[in-house]
């Protein structure tokens, strides 16, 4: 797996690639409390679209990470979903949690 993290302003946009496992997981959890750390990160935006599956452990790191910022106030959404995610996130309802769309 693969992170591409730009900060702009209040926005932070992470990009990743590659299956989202275990090992993946734990190095979000990571990554995100550091992120978590700036207080002037109000927003964020995700791009899943070239990961191809994520286990429940990187799913509970997505959610923590939505109770975050919308905790801090801001927001946060994924803009691109790859199709097995897109199938996955809707038997799970978790489109129904965090906005999917540009």
């Amino acid at each position: 797996m693969d992170l591409d993290i730009i900060i702009e302003q209040d926005k932070v946009r992470i990009t990743i690639m590659g299956p989202i496992d275990t090992t993946g997981g734990a190095e979000l959890s990571t990554k995100f409390a550091e992120l978590a750390k700036d207080p002037n990160l109000r927003h964020a935006e995700f791009d899943l679209g070239e990961v191809p599956s994520i286990t429940s452990a990187g799913i509970g790191k997505l959610l923590a990470f939505y109770k975050h910022f919308d905790q801090a106030g801001g927001g946060m959404k994924i803009t691109e979903l790859s199709p097995q995610l897109t199938k996955q996130f809707k038997e799970i309802h978790l489109d129904q949690i965090i906005p999917i769309g540009k």
